[in-house]
């Protein structure tokens, strides 16, 4: 009898702590999904990715100490689990590319989804404390405060941040650009013959 009451409790508090995670996981999951599928560049990276952040909350859930910092609970995961992986990726090469998260392209043109790709690839040549804050803000909509309390650092530090890898963003662009115009002039000039 003294056996089946433990198992009794114990389900009772399982149900309870499964009950209170998903309260608080199902507003937040979009935006888990959306920073997943931006930091890892791949939706079945991102999945992975995904599948290894809840289940650590979930193990860590007692941890969490105030319910409002629930989501940077889970992007703090999310973010030590990829860095992890991308310190077992590096002997195998640089398979980090960011993907859309959040943009959806309304036209299927070539320019449109060149300029997008560029885009990620200007933004993926980042240095990581940048490219953190360029997806948290721009990207995931989160406020200079909230990106300072996650990170612990000044919201100054964060604006700092936004300003320099704004600045580098804009140097790679025009630079990818103009490389981009001189080539399309060198064709134009050198037409292959018929």
């Amino acid at each position: 009898m003294v056996l089946y009451q433990k198992q009794a409790n114990t389900v009772n508090t399982n149900s309870q702590k499964i009950a209170e995670f998903m309260q608080l996981y199902k507003p937040v999951q979009h935006r888990l999904s959306a920073y997943c599928r931006v930091v890892t560049g791949s939706d079945g990276k991102a999945l992975d990715l995904i599948q290894e952040t809840i289940a650590t909350a979930f193990e860590n859930f007692e941890k969490l100490r105030d319910a409002e910092s629930f989501l940077f609970f889970l992007f703090g995961i999310a973010r030590n689990f990829h860095l992890k992986q991308q310190r077992r990726w590096k002997f195998f090469g640089n398979q980090t590319q960011i993907k859309s998260a959040n943009i959806e392209i309304a036209s299927d043109s070539a320019e449109m989804l060149y300029d997008v790709e560029l885009m990620h690839k200007c933004i993926a040549s980042l240095n990581a404390e940048q490219r953190e804050v360029i997806l948290m803000f721009h990207i995931l909509g989160f406020s200079i405060k909230e990106i300072a309390e996650n990170y612990t650092i000044t919201e100054a530090a964060v604006k700092n941040r936004l300003v320099r890898g704004r600045e580098k963003l804009r140097e790679l662009l025009s630079d990818k650009e103009s490389r981009m115009t001189n080539h399309i002039s060198a064709i134009k000039l050198n037409p292959l013959k018929k």
